[in-house]
């Protein structure tokens, strides 16, 4: 229905890049679906898609299965799967972004073989990837 009262240019922004490249972002928690989906991914997804960085639609959990043979799966972290056209710039636009939506101490993007790390106040930029979700 909004489609009638949107521009061109708009509906452009709100179509999913072809040439992108792809990152993550972790949040820890425990943070389901739905919130991380309310909470997260759709302020992020309007930010990248307003800015023409990429958008952000997908994403899961993080389990880390534990140490010991039948232990209970514990939840580590929500992911956020994010596609862009500009790497660094969308870095930018994200850890601006993340702080402001309530994102806690321990948050990462990930993108190769690189994340910028979340302290609860700085981010430490571009340091090596220390978490894969098939280390856990």
């Amino acid at each position: 229905m909004i489609e009638r009262f949107v521009d061109d240019a708009f509906r452009e922004k709100m179509r999913d890049p072809d040439d992108c490249a792809f990152m993550t972002v972790l949040i820890p928690g425990d943070i389901g679906p739905e919130e991380r989906h309310h909470r997260f991914t759709v302020h992020l997804d309007a930010e990248l898609r307003l800015a023409g960085l990429g958008c952000s639609e997908g994403g899961g959990t993080l389990y880390y299965d534990g140490e010991e043979e039948g232990d209970e799966p514990e939840i580590c972290y929500c992911i956020m799967d994010v596609d862009v056209t500009d790497v660094d710039s969308a870095r930018a636009l994200i850890r601006l972004h993340l702080p402001e939506l309530g994102a806690p101490a321990g948050t990462m993007v990930q993108w190769d073989d690189f994340e910028d790390r979340f302290d609860g106040l700085d981010w430490e930029l571009a340091q090596p990837r220390s978490l894969d979700e098939f280390d856990l």
